[in-house]
């Protein structure tokens, strides 16, 4: 019983990894739209976002059809409950992909741009930051899920950078308004995919460890 209990554990966790695949594969997507101007791969990322809410229907299911038959207790409990949130945070990383899809498609319309800023840079940062996320939580290695915790920071100064620039270009009216609206948006759909990679790496901690560091800020920061 416990062999086969063991099997199901895995196969749910195969699925959040393919999930984690799914999600990375529509952000790199997006953002590739983004910069090349590319509206067909745009709405390829927004048509492939059913898959990734199918598969998560389909992980939640079967992560609540083992609680309630296999009535797992301790670890194996918390392993299961881990993989349900992180299935969730997954999922809106997606639609955050989704939507820079959308603003990428919105640019696309527009006259070109001559730059971009430090989105590539943020866009790579957060993809590897949802990967890393994910490889701790396979690993249970709560050092690594703290790291990634920390280069959240690098992120939301990237933000604020692209942000400053983008006003100061629509101040010297050296881009249009509808298009600056447009980047810092996809800036701030990249610090939200960052946000969502960290709740995956503070889960991990609380796998590994039984910690919930949510709201013990010192701790996740190492001050």
């Amino acid at each position: 019983m416990q062999r086969h209990f063991d099997e199901e554990l895995g196969q749910l966790k195969d699925k959040l990894f393919k999930m984690g695949l799914l999600a990375e594969e529509a952000i790199r997507r997006s953002v590739e739209s983004l910069i090349k101007r590319n509206s067909k791969l745009a709405e390829e990322v927004i048509e492939g976002d059913q898959k990734i809410n199918i598969l998560e229907i389909e992980i939640d299911e079967f992560g609540h059809e083992l609680i309630a038959l296999r009535q797992p207790t301790a670890v194996d409990l918390r392993f299961i409950t881990m993989v349900l949130k992180i299935n969730s945070d997954l999922e809106r990383a997606g639609d955050q992909a989704v939507n820079i899809a959308e603003s990428a498609i919105a640019i696309s319309r527009e006259a070109p741009l001559k730059s971009y800023l430090d989105i590539p840079k943020m866009a790579d940062l957060a993809i590897a930051m949802v990967k890393e996320s994910l490889d701790s939580f396979v690993e249970r290695d709560a050092a690594a899920a703290k790291a990634i915790c920390e280069r959240d920071d690098e992120l939301d100064d990237l933000k604020d950078r692209v942000y400053g620039e983008l006003q100061e270009a629509m101040k010297n009216r050296t881009i249009e308004i509808p298009q600056a609206v447009s980047l810092i948006m996809v800036a701030h759909n990249l610090e939200r995919i960052g946000d969502l990679a960290t709740n995956i790496a503070e889960d991990v901690i609380y796998v590994a460890k039984g910690i919930d560091i949510r709201h013990h800020i010192t701790e996740r920061r190492g001050d």
